[in-house]
């Protein structure tokens, strides 16, 4: 029966604590902590594969000052082989001191060819060819983990084929994937990553595998891969971008295998002080290889001991225990007392890891989960807290009669307590250059490379003719931004000599900060926050724009503090925004007047963005030539205003404003009157459009004559722009950032335009993260 448990004991002392002192010159080490989630054995049928991920405390979904941990499951039937059911789901959310009964999920319930529908099941298009009516698909080897870019929980597994309740043997095969809704306990309908259309990716799956997950999205995803009738597999790393919903291929790294039995497969991806770590099945021996940049993979070594002597895993899996300090392997292996286990896959061993010889150090290995008759070898690795890692496994209930010696199908979870926190992303972010996380995002997913929708190129001039050449796009430049600057309505004269008045200065942390007021419209005057690092510049520079100046230096919504954060890493910056406007809800500027707007509020806020430039230009501490402009949503239209109509920012990065025209989305509301369709009072009423509600002013034109704002992108060439997507500014935008793509590609740039993507329109820590190293690699 399934019941809700609490921790309890294993018969054979499985609930006592052991300390463990590795050998190390750091004396990092740990606890080992252990209890049980499920027991129980039918005889028929067992749990296999419990493998768990982790929601962090405190965000969406877990409110909860501890870590929501979800682990899946799913019955194994003993008369066969690999015959697999749906998966099932337990969830702890008090560090395993109890667990909820184990529920099935729905999503993963087999699917069935049909005998007359065309509708095929999920993943049959990989090779349909291969199937015929009454085969049956499923997902196994699933392994959730926390996609922190995202904030979603991302489990990745394989695609299985029955017929006849039996495992094809040539079938199709793809990467698996589903993402977990924490607020309704759901995970959504699995799909299947699409890999291109080879013959060698008819059968590919990245099941058990460990992956890792890149600042802004991108995700190392570990598989291996073979024609469905050949007998040999390859392993190697692919990097997909996930945007919240769909798992997105890029591009593949270089095939690993050795011409042994099966190859290589099951591989399994760590990153650990720079480097990534691959470790990967044979039927003979466990192999492991290493990349500087996690696709490029060297040759592959079969696993040792520091003595040279044979580690002796061989045809199952490992898996990596990685803290910032120190790298360690999990693993069974032969020669432990433990012949009557089959295959030797169990107990499960934990050792430390020599990452610059390759292997294991011997006097380490300590037992984390001690045997009884059942294999162990299918387990997984989850990082719960910087303090707790755990493995989560099952015991494998075949061949029949293992349960003579003690096991009892129980899915056990073993903590490592560590002796000190886990610094992963730190030590990460220390050994990565800021270009190694940006320049992937100058990449769209194969799905959207050179799909440029039906928006009108920037190339082509307002006679038909197009720029192939740079002197021909200067040309065209002039006559986009010409018909845009005729279009949205002319500006005042810059205020190339301000006068900048301080208000108010107090030290903060490593910067003075000032209250400031200076001109940036002929009539107004504005109130903002000027922030200057201590030491000697001239420093790098960014203007901060938002509704109110107060966010961007950390006094308002998190993740939107933008100026503070710039400030401690070297930048002066500006921050201003609309408060008198936000707080009359008119949101914007108006010139000469509210109710006789001559230029649109929109070109208008950039016209008060590119005057704060001149007020860092004139500063001493600031270079004149290393300033840009960042904002989010309202700020980010602002922002990307600004920036493409006003040559001298050098880089900008606009987070989720709506970078296109699209009415189906109320937030990328460019027609309202403080945007491009200013009209005279009274305003339309708010929101989106309607035959009842229309838009005025300037917006149905630019509409109706076919213009887009990817036109204004292009101006930015070549200076570069990050777009920090979210919700508003979904991956499908890449239609319209290739062309700006097409633009610098004349110009002789490829790393110029860049998006990242997220789920949600907040920022967060990660799409963050990817702002700063984008104005660190362009202005430092």
């Amino acid at each position: 029966m399934l019941t809700r448990l609490a921790q309890s004991s294993l018969s054979i002392a499985l609930s006592s604590l052991l300390l463990i002192t590795l050998a190390s010159a750091n004396d990092l080490s740990f606890t080992i902590e252990r209890s049980t989630a499920q027991r129980g054995f039918d005889g028929q049928t067992c749990w296999v594969h419990a493998r768990a991920g982790a929601i962090p405390a405190g965000v969406k979904g877990n409110d909860s000052d501890q870590p929501l941990v979800v682990m899946t499951t799913q019955k194994l039937l003993l008369t066969g082989s690999d015959v697999f059911y749906r998966l099932h789901q337990t969830t702890s959310n008090d560090l395993a001191a109890t667990w909820t009964d184990l529920a099935p999920i729905d999503a993963f319930a087999r699917e069935r060819v049909g005998e007359e529908s065309d509708t095929l099941p999920t993943g049959a298009s990989i090779a349909p060819q291969l199937l015929q009516p009454g085969d049956e698909t499923t997902v196994c080897d699933f392994q959730p983990q926390w996609h922190a870019a995202s904030q979603r929980l991302l489990g990745i597994g394989q695609s299985v084929w029955y017929r006849n309740n039996r495992v094809m043997h040539v079938r199709p095969r793809g990467i698996a994937y589903a993402v977990y809704n924490p607020s309704a306990k759901q995970w959504s309908k699995w799909k299947t990553v699409d890999l291109p259309r080879e013959p060698r990716f008819q059968d590919a799956g990245s099941g058990s595998v460990q992956r890792v997950d890149l600042p802004g999205g991108d995700v190392l995803v570990p598989f291996y891969f073979k024609e469905p009738s050949t007998k040999q597999y390859s392993a190697a790393v692919c990097r997909c971008r996930f945007d919240g919903q769909t798992l997105h291929f890029i591009e593949v790294g270089n095939a690993l295998t050795v011409p042994i039995k099966r190859g290589l497969y099951e591989p399994s991806l760590t990153r650990f002080a720079g480097r990534f770590y691959l470790t990967l099945r044979n039927d003979d021996r466990g192999y492991v290889s290493v990349s500087d940049d996690g696709l490029n993979f060297g040759p592959p070594r079969a696993w040792t001991f520091d003595d040279g002597s044979d580690l002796g895993n061989y045809n199952t899996q490992q898996h990596w225990v990685t803290h910032s300090d120190g790298l360690f392997l999990v693993y069974t292996r032969r020669g432990a007392d433990n012949d009557h286990v089959f295959r030797h896959r169990a107990p499960l061993f934990i050792a430390r890891v020599d990452p610059e010889t390759l292997r294991i150090v011997r006097d380490s290995e300590q037992v984390l989960v001690p045997e009884r008759g059942a294999r162990l070898g299918n387990f997984g690795v989850v990082e719960v807290s910087p303090d707790e890692t755990w493995v989560t496994v099952t015991e494998w209930m075949q061949p029949l009669g293992v349960e003579k010696h003690g096991s009892d199908n129980s899915i056990f979870i073993a903590k490592l307590n560590w002796n000190r926190p886990n610094r992963r992303e730190v030590v990460s972010s220390e050994h990565r250059r800021p270009s190694d996380q940006l320049l992937p995002y100058t990449d769209p997913p194969k799905a959207y490379q050179d799909d440029f929708g039906d928006l009108r190129s920037p190339l082509t001039f307002a006679d038909g003719s197009k720029a192939q050449t740079a002197e021909d796009w200067q040309r065209r430049r002039a006559e986009i931004l010409s018909s845009w600057q005729d279009l949205l309505g002319k500006w005042p004269p810059l205020i190339t000599e301000p006068e900048l008045e301080i208000l108010d200065s107090r030290p903060r942390e490593t910067f003075t900060q000032h209250q400031v007021r200076f001109q940036w419209t002929p009539n107004e005057k504005t109130t903002g926050y000027l922030l200057v690092p201590d030491g000697k510049g001239p420093f790098p520079a960014a203007v901060t724009v938002y509704y109110e100046p107060e966010t961007a230096i950390g006094e308002g919504n998190p993740y939107r503090d933008f100026a503070l954060q710039l400030a401690r890493r070297g930048f002066v910056t500006l921050s201003i925004g609309t408060s008198d406007a936000t707080a009359a809800n008119t949101y914007s500027l108006y010139h000469p007047s509210i109710d006789d707007a001559e230029v649109q509020p929109l070109s208008m806020l950039g016209y008060a963005a590119a005057n704060a430039w001149h007020v860092l230009a004139d500063r001493p501490e600031v270079d004149s030539k290393r300033i840009g402009i960042v904002g989010h949503s309202f700020g980010g239209k602002w922002a990307m205003f600004a920036s493409c109509l006003f040559d001298k920012f050098a880089c900008a990065a606009w987070s989720d404003p709506g970078i296109i025209f699209d009415e189906s989305r109320p937030s990328v509301n460019y027609w309202e009157p403080w945007y491009l369709g200013y009209h005279p009072k009274p305003w339309r009423k708010r929101g989106i459009l309607s035959d009842d509600n229309p838009a005025r002013g300037l917006y149905p034109r630019l509409v109706a004559e076919g213009h887009d704002l990817h036109e204004l992108h292009a101006l930015m060439a070549p200076r570069p722009f990050l777009v920090s997507g979210g919700s508003e500014d979904p991956i499908s935008r890449w239609r319209a950032l290739n062309h700006s793509v097409a633009v610098n590609r004349i110009l002789g740039h490829s790393d110029r335009v860049m998006m990242t993507n997220r789920p949600d329109h907040s920022p967060n820590t990660d799409s963050n993260q990817m702002i700063y190293a984008f104005f660190d690699h362009w202005l430092k």
